[in-house]
Parts: structure tokens; sequence; C-alpha cells
């Protein structure tokens, strides 16, 4: 039933406001108290009152919407006949339209506001904190550079040799791979290491070369099984990281006195290469690629380098997988693409 408002302030139903609009039209048939627009129809449609800007495109409706105005159509009996009541309300969509673009924009100004803010007072200091961080560490990284070079460069000119400047000379290597891990870390998101045709076979031999100085101080003997002329396509320097960290990984957590098993074959399309020890062993070897993740830390190192060999493998679609027994050894293995296949894929 509908409630309608009249213009002295009153509210009336249906059919009370249609008895009342009966007799005004019987007193004036011009007049009107209603505040909303309105007709009064016969029980055939036919309109005997009406003041609608617009009529309905049809009558049957109990609530319409159209163009501009939503129409409310109720009934009453006024005598014996059967009337219809029409009530139309004007719905001003552009200031709706309006109230929404108001709240639209405050919105927008109130999150720019807030993001600003949160950027202020979260993220700004994040960031310089951050790159403060990369100040130190360029600085640290500058200054153990020139006294691991003038160290490493002054033992090599010694004329005597014993099992103290050996010692020496071991503890510096691994210094060098602990400081060039570092300097990776640092720069491998920003510098782009050039990319080169490597002979893998003798590249790994110079390698383990390298690593010998460091297995001798801890009496590990590493043996080789590497078969010739296998080349890769990639950085030396990400090359170099690849290697020396599954080396080092292996002198480091190998029993004094044991062996480590590098091999080095032809895989289908790849360069198969593997590092063995029989040392500790790996408790979790999912948690190893995380960064700064450590299993024995009195070991010593930063914990960067399998995250940033598990880096390498991503970029260079490098297949890696780890066997281990823990307290019996670990084996890591590396499935390179060679050079040539890389070659055929691209010019097929």
């Amino acid at each position: 039933m509908i409630l309608t408002i009249t213009k002295d302030g009153t509210a009336k139903d249906s059919v009370n406001l249609l008895k009342a609009r009966m007799e005004e039209i019987k007193a004036n048939p011009k007049s009107t108290s209603l505040v909303y627009e309105q007709a009064i129809l016969d029980k055939n449609y036919k309109i005997i009152s009406s003041n609608l800007t617009f009529l309905p495109s049809n009558f049957n409706f109990k609530v319409l919407k159209e163009r501009n105005f939503i129409y409310y159509k109720d009934y009453a009996f006024y005598g014996d006949d059967l009337y219809f009541l029409i009530v139309a309300k004007n719905v001003n969509y552009s200031k709706l339209k309006f109230i929404s673009f108001i709240t639209f924009l405050c919105t927008i100004i109130v999150v720019f506001y807030v993001t600003k803010l949160t950027y202020k007072s979260v993220t700004l200091p994040f960031l310089e904190k951050n790159q403060m961080l990369n100040t130190f560490f360029n600085d640290a990284m500058h200054e153990l550079k020139t006294p691991l070079g003038v160290a490493s460069i002054n033992l090599e000119m010694l004329e005597f040799r014993d099992k103290h400047t050996h010692r020496i000379k071991g503890a510096l290597r691994q210094m060098k791979v602990a400081y060039e891990d570092v300097e990776y870390f640092i720069k491998n998101e920003r510098v782009n290491f050039p990319k080169e045709i490597i002979n893998f076979s003798e590249f790994l031999r110079d390698r383990i070369r390298f690593s010998s100085t460091i297995a001798n101080v801890k009496k590990i003997s590493i043996e080789e099984f590497i078969a010739d002329g296998l080349e890769i396509y990639m950085s030396k320097v990400e090359a170099t990281r690849l290697v020396d960290n599954n080396l080092s990984n292996a002198l480091k957590y190998s029993h004094p006195n044991s062996i480590i098993k590098v091999e080095l074959v032809k895989d289908k399309n790849s360069a198969s290469f593997s590092v063995e020890d029989f040392g500790i062993g790996i408790k979790d070897s999912a948690k190893i690629w995380s960064r700064f993740q450590k299993e024995d830390t009195t070991r010593g190192g930063f914990g960067l380098g399998l995250n940033i060999v598990l880096k390498i493998c991503q970029k260079y679609a490098i297949n890696y997988s780890v066997d281990s027994v823990y307290q019996k050894g670990s084996k890591f293995t590396y499935k390179i693409p060679l050079y040539k296949e890389l070659l055929l894929d691209n010019i097929g």
C-alpha cells in the first residue's frame, strides 16, 4: 500500500489518498495537494486526472523504473468503483553521480596521503638503511680486497715453503672464496656479467687446482673424473661461483683424511657436473638453498654460497639435485646445457 506525503505534511495511505483526491477533483479538477506527480485511472486504465510529466509505457506494474522516474501503482475503491493510483518520483541521477564522484575523489586523496605517510614512515627509512648497508658492504669489500691481494702476492714471492706457509695460503684462498661470494651477492642484481664459451673441462680442472691448497691443509684427496672438450655458454664469474661453492662446501664439511669425488661427463644435451663428499651430510636438504641458511654454524661462512648457486641455476636453466645421508655424506649434481646443443636449438 502506498504511503504518500501531502503538501500540508500529512501522510496518507492509498485508500484515504484516493478518496481525498477524488474529492479535490470534484471541487477543482486542476488542483492537487500532492508533493509528487500522480495520476488516477479508472478500472479500464482511462486517465481521470494526471499531472505526470511522462506517462509510463504500460500500466502492468507494481513498481516501474522508466526514464528518470520511479512509478508506484496501487488501487482502492471509491464508492463502488475501482480506481488505480499512480505516484511518480523524479530521480536526479546527476546529483547522485556528483556525490559518487566527490566520494571517489576523496577516497583517492585519502589513499594517496595514507600511502605517502606509509612510504615516509616505513618504506623510506628501510630504503635508506638498505642503501647504508650496501654502502657499508661495498666499502668493506674494497677495504678487504687490497690487503687480501697483497698477502696473496707476497706469500707467492716467499722463497721458502713449509706447512705454515701452506696453511696461510689455504686460509687466504678460503677468504677469497668468501670474499667473491659476498661481492657477487652485492653486484649480481645490477651488473650484467658477460657470457662466453667456456671449455668447462679445463675450467673445472683449474678450479680443482685452486682448491687443492685448502684440501691439502685438511689432508683431503680430490679424485677427479673429467671428460674432455665439454663446452658451456655462461659467465666465467658465475661458473666460478657455481664450482667454487660446491668444492668449498665439500671441503668444509668433509672429515680430515677423507676423499672428495668430482665428476664431469656428458649426459645427453648436458654437461653433468657432480661433487661428492663423505662428510657430515645434511639434515634437511630443502633448507640449504635459502639465503643465510647454515646447518652447522660452527664452521663459519655467511650462508650465501648455495643460495648464489641456486640463483645461477635458475638463470641458466641448470637442472640441480642433492642426495645426502646424514653423517655419511652428500652428492650435488648439476646438468648444465652444452653450448653446441644451445647453438643448434637457436639455429632450429
